[in-house]
């Protein structure tokens, strides 16, 4: 798809997951980001795993909002939960699954270039300077995100082979993350000094501007904004 168009669907996604004020309204931008999961062809698996690792949270939220904001008993006789507290819990508990399926969903569809092209794209009529440079400052970071994915897994697995993971109690947590947070700091700052080396001998601030060339928008570009502004109202007015 056309990167600009992309872009603007996913911010106007991003927008209705805070503006929309009722967990159903929420439900049903979280079936159409499912729809379009499906519709880019992304594995099912990825949605599983997705959900494993969600529900925890997602209940965590219901529970302390449900002990913590005041209001009518959900249960007589049981003032420490509330009616109110529960239904808060349950939107917030939709909109952070909004916002997580967003964000992976656009990030699987969308590889660098296409988040470069449509940043310049946007910036490109206040500032050509500033667009070049943005849109190289995006197309670097998006691809080093693998990278650094990579990178912390190694780490992880070196640490654990020295006795250093992060099992146990909290303590042994604690002692894990910071024998990985230290060294995964140390690997980030090299491999920019080697990006940036790279960037400046292949010379990509003066190639950049043909790289970020955008295609004339098709059809479907049009229809697929339609339908995420479409289903965002839809959701508001629910």
């Amino acid at each position: 798809m056309d990167a600009r168009f992309l872009l603007a669907g996913f911010a106007v996604i991003l927008l209705g997951a805070f503006l929309i004020p009722s967990a159903r309204g929420l439900m049903i931008l979280f079936a159409y980001l499912v729809f379009l999961h499906f519709l880019a062809r992304l594995p099912a698996r990825s949605l599983l795993s997705a959900a494993r690792f969600l529900i925890p949270f997602l209940l965590l939220i219901v529970i302390i909002n449900a002990f913590l904001v005041k209001g009518e008993p959900l249960v007589p006789g049981v003032s420490f939960v509330s009616r109110e507290g529960v239904r808060s819990g349950v939107r917030g508990a939709a909109r952070a699954l909004v916002l997580y399926f967003a964000a992976a969903t656009f990030l699987a569809a969308a590889g660098p270039e296409d988040v470069a092209r449509g940043l310049s794209s946007f910036v490109r009529r206040f500032s050509p300077r500033a667009a070049a440079g943005g849109g190289m400052y995006a197309f670097l970071s998006f691809g080093f995100l693998p990278l650094f994915a990579d990178e912390v897994q190694r780490i992880a697995t070196a640490q654990k082979f020295r006795g250093g993971g992060m099992e146990g109690g909290l303590g042994g947590k604690l002692r894990g993350a910071r024998s990985l947070v230290v060294p995964l700091v140390l690997s980030a700052v090299h491999r920019s000094d080697q990006l940036a080396g790279a960037v400046e001998i292949r010379r990509i601030r003066e190639r950049i501007g043909g790289i970020l060339v955008l295609e004339p928008a098709a059809p479907r570009d049009y229809v697929f904004l339609a339908a995420t502004v479409t289903v965002a109202v839809f959701g508001l007015l629910v």
